[in-house]
């Protein structure tokens, strides 16, 4: 085994600064070939992003991946480029894709409700509204300004669940609730039923199955168009990182293969957007898959350290940090959901520092237009339009614009067709004077066009484009 090869097997046992230097040192190893790829990360609907990015990066030839890594949303994306080898190709599968990404009216078209998730929601209506108003408890300690270690005694002995003494006022409360909860017992138990056979709140919307069945998606294109392509999953059994290849075929962190056994793409795909508890896991060979973003949202290691890519580019679809939010006084689950986005957004932050230190050109975004479950057509052109501008500040030159820009247009869809016409014109005003301090190759090709649509062929429908279409938007 040669030195090179060496290094590159040593770099999965170490730590992610370990790795770094290992990448130093492989550059200067010899001059290599250029290769170019992609790594295109998760974040749900926030994708909206990544797709705005790319059109710009094709739009000036400035992309030309032959290597794709991807993660849940980014394996949708990746899986499209994927058919075709030739740049000028790719986007227009590219295109195709974003007629049917904003295309979609509401949430249901990406995360369309289990009956059982939507039958709680009713009945939690109806219970709730009979139920005493719970008054929220500190869950944080609170330290005494006189004397710290009283705040540690009380925390020791606080345990809030046996301040439930009887009383004949909790009886009554109880005897005039329990008709109403009653009823809706039946109901219930067939609820909880429906959620154990489901395992998971959602199933994949209808945009998926479009894109899949409809779009002219075809998986013998992506195996054999010459690009290799990676899509991220874990596994629920071993906890392991794995991918499916363009063909296939299942493989390790390091790129081996975990047997011959041949996989349908469609079902790696579903399982590198099977997000736990949204959608169900997704069972290939002798294992059971999750979204691919539990344990690596960002797979630039098995673009660069695997699969040779010298010049990655890394679109990532959701902003660095957490929305500040006021956790004194939230219940368990809340505070264990909240530890959970801290964690992804830890591992996000060093993924980004591991792609940035090893070369890569990292287009991400620092306004967080939408969430990653949030479906909402004029959001979705924000932050596609957000992508491209980020796109070019990042390689194109641009000076910083976006950020400012984007959160005007924001500001605005926060307004509403309904706020008085003053504040509407005002920051109209404010949107279209952001807009002309630019230079307008920085804008989107369609700015102030309408949100295309799919045709019912399914080829998409036409894009107003050109410099004409560059008008303030709405």
């Amino acid at each position: 085994m040669d030195h090179f090869s060496r290094k590159l097997e040593t770099m999965a046992k170490n730590g992610w600064f370990d790795r770094l230097l290992a990448l130093a040192h492989l550059r200067n190893i010899g001059p290599q070939a250029e290769v170019e790829g992609l790594v295109l990360s998760g974040g749900g609907a926030r994708a909206s992003f990544q797709i705005g990015a790319l059109r710009y990066l094709y739009a000036n030839k400035l992309v030309a991946p032959t290597k794709i890594a991807g993660t849940s949303a980014g394996s949708i994306i990746g899986s499209m480029l994927a058919q075709e080898s030739e740049p000028d190709k790719q986007e227009e599968q590219l295109k195709l894709l974003e007629t049917y990404w904003l295309g979609m009216k509401d949430s249901s078209d990406m995360f369309a409700e289990q009956a059982w998730f939507t039958r709680l929601k009713a009945q939690w209506e109806e219970i709730a509204e009979v139920l005493p108003e719970r008054v929220p408890e500190p869950t944080a300690v609170e330290a005494d300004a006189d004397d710290p270690e009283v705040a540690v005694k009380e925390a020791m002995k606080y345990d809030p669940s046996t301040d439930s003494d009887f009383s004949v006022s909790m009886l009554w409360q109880a005897i005039s609730v329990l008709p109403k909860i009653g009823r809706a017992g039946a109901g219930i138990a067939a609820t909880v039923r429906g959620a154990e056979r489901a395992a998971s709140a959602y199933r994949p919307g209808s945009l998926i199955y479009r894109l899949l069945f409809e779009s002219g998606w075809d998986k013998k294109a992506v195996s054999e168009s010459g690009v290799e392509l990676r899509m991220a999953f874990v596994g629920l059994n071993s906890g392991d990182l794995h991918f499916m290849r363009q063909d296939g075929i299942i493989v390790d962190a390091n790129d081996v293969p975990l047997s011959d056994q041949v996989h349908d793409l469609s079902l790696g795909l579903w399982a590198s957007c099977a997000i736990p508890g949204v959608f169900r896991p997704v069972k290939l060979g002798g294992e059971v898959y999750v979204d691919g973003g539990t344990r690596e949202n960002i797979p630039v290691e098995m673009a660069v350290a695997k699969l040779g890519v010298t010049k990655p580019y890394v679109v990532v679809a959701s902003p660095p940090g957490v929305p500040w939010e006021d956790y004194s006084a939230k219940d368990m689950v809340s505070t264990m959901m909240r530890t959970i986005s801290i964690l992804m957004d830890e591992s996000n932050r060093d993924e980004v520092a591991w792609a940035r230190t090893a070369g890569a050109v990292v287009i991400e975004p620092r306004v967080d237009v939408h969430g990653a479950l949030t479906v909402e057509p004029e959001l979705l052109k924000i932050n596609r339009d957000y992508g491209w501008m980020r796109a070019a500040e990042e390689v194109g030159g641009a000076p910083t614009f976006a950020d400012e820009l984007t959160r005007v247009r924001v500001e605005l869809y926060e307004l509403g067709p309904d706020a008085p016409k003053g504040d509407r014109a005002r920051v109209k005003a404010r949107i279209a004077a952001l807009a002309a301090e630019v230079d307008p190759a920085w804008l989107p090709d369609d700015w102030g066009a309408k949100t295309p649509k799919p045709s019912k062929s399914g080829k998409g429908g036409k894009q107003e484009s050109g410099q004409a279409a560059k008008t303030e938007k709405a």
